[in-house]
């Protein structure tokens, strides 16, 4: 069955609203560059927890494209009592002392009551 013009610009508007709809679960994923006291730089692309080199000092820098959302956290593993996070935040970041920090996390933080 064909497709006539004028119902091409209301598929698009529904796909485009679905997308846009669906945007803020799928943004924030994306690699992000952490830089250390020493020099050191670590790529973490997937999403999720991943441990960080602590043996290179704090980190100083996180380089990220803007909305690419992390956490970066005390302990390695979530501790039965919480995460400590030391900072969340999306897009590029700088810390004027070094942050002590063993895991980041990528993507959008867990909802209230959902594990992860």
């Amino acid at each position: 069955m064909p497709i006539r013009p004028t119902n091409l610009a209301t598929m698009s508007a529904a796909i485009a609203g679905a997308v846009a709809a669906a945007a803020p679960e799928q943004a924030g994923y994306g690699p992000v560059t952490v830089v250390y006291a020493s020099g050191h730089r670590q790529t973490v692309g997937q999403a999720g927890r991943c441990a960080l080199a602590a043996e290179e000092g704090g980190v100083v820098a996180v380089q990220a494209a803007p909305r690419t959302r992390y956490a970066l956290f005390a302990d390695a593993a979530p501790p039965a009592g919480g995460d400590r996070t030391l900072h969340a935040g999306d897009g590029p970041v700088s810390f004027p002392t070094p942050v002590r920090a063993r895991a980041i996390s990528l993507g959008a933080p867990p909802r209230a009551g959902s594990a992860r």
